[in-house]
């Protein structure tokens, strides 16, 4: 064997190990390395400290930000999370997000209805929000210090499934009816025919690419509420008094039965995000960039080497109900799925 085809034979079996390497560091997508695909939840906080210690806290702290921010416009009383979409695939970033349609609902059923803390995961009038209406209010937030956000970079697959999502949500799916009609704090908008909390909306869209990180744990009250602060049409058309609320200084920690002594609820809140994205920015441990977009502050990161099923289906069946969902169902008139 000659040195030159020696040289050349190592050249080759070089190149293939190159080659495989690569392969292996970029599994999939190989168009990802030239094209940017990001999704980014934008999060605008209570105006005043929200406090999730018990039902009685809770409430004082919501009629506290309620009187201060009476008069104050562009407000989400009790903050919000949307949703940009960055990608080749739209002509123009896409900012998207679910909110309720009406405060008078919400407004009868808590002082009208007495639905107490059943307002929580009532499902009111939803829509998914106007893009300029977004944008504005994004601003307006920002000029308030008010407004943090994480960045992350994803597969061109895993945009793909958000958009896909992103249609189908608002397409009709039963009696007339989208999802994106409905809002509330019991939807998980995977589930067929649910609609959403802002949150849920976004983090949905996060699910969808194996992308909701460990940290979000952190970011997610979980709590049982008790029964005897749920009323209207949750609990025998039941008045709830303020004071009973007042008076309730616990969230329920028994053993009793699962929607009939309480009712398991939980919402990635965007208060705690806000808190704990200025808290990396001061203390960074959990491994994103630090970034900012003019005064807001950010986290960025890299989220293509996660692996996701691009078979795996956009909307999946409910594995459980709850108080709220059964009624929702029957407000919709679906049978209990």
């Amino acid at each position: 064997m000659t040195l030159r085809l020696r040289i050349l034979i190592v050249t080759l079996i070089a190149a293939g190990l190159l080659s495989s390497a690569l392969q292996a560091q970029h599994p999939s997508h190989e168009h990802d390395s030239s094209e940017v695909h990001e999704i980014t939840l934008l999060l605008m906080p209570t105006m005043y400290p929200l406090d999730w210690t018990s039902p009685s806290s809770l409430y004082k702290s919501m009629l506290h930000i309620y009187m201060k921010t009476l008069g104050l416009k562009d407000n989400y009383l009790l903050g919000h999370v949307a949703v940009r979409l960055n990608s080749p695939l739209l002509e123009e970033p896409l900012y998207t997000a679910q909110s309720s349609k009406k405060w008078q609902e919400r407004i009868d059923m808590v002082l009208k209805q007495r639905v107490g803390f059943g307002i929580l995961g009532a499902a009111l009038e939803g829509r998914v929000e106007p893009v300029e209406e977004i944008k504005h209010k994004v601003e307006v937030y920002k000029q308030r210090n008010k407004l943090a956000f994480i960045t992350y970079r994803i597969q061109r697959g895993v945009m793909e499934r958000i958009l896909t999502f992103f249609k189908a949500y608002q397409d009709k799916m039963h009696n007339d009816l989208s999802p994106s009609d409905f809002y509330g704090g019991a939807f998980w908008p995977r589930y067929h025919y649910e609609g959403a909390g802002c949150s849920a909306f976004a983090f949905t869209m996060l699910d969808l690419g194996k992308l909701i990180p460990p940290e979000a744990e952190e970011w997610k009250v979980d709590v049982k509420i008790p029964m005897n602060i749920i009323g209207g049409k949750f609990n025998n058309g039941k008045k709830i008094k303020n004071r009973t609320i007042k008076r309730t200084t616990s969230w329920y920690a028994g053993n009793g039965s699962k929607n009939t002594d309480y009712v398991e609820y939980y919402v990635y809140d965007p208060s705690i995000m806000f808190d704990w994205i200025i808290a990396q920015h001061s203390n960074p441990d959990a491994g994103y960039d630090l970034v900012h977009e003019g005064n807001a502050p950010g986290l960025y990161k890299d989220a293509r080497n996660i692996e996701f099923d691009p078979e795996e289906p956009i909307f999946m069946q409910r594995p459980d109900t709850n108080l709220f969902i059964n009624h929702y169902y029957k407000r919709i008139n679906l049978e209990k799925m």
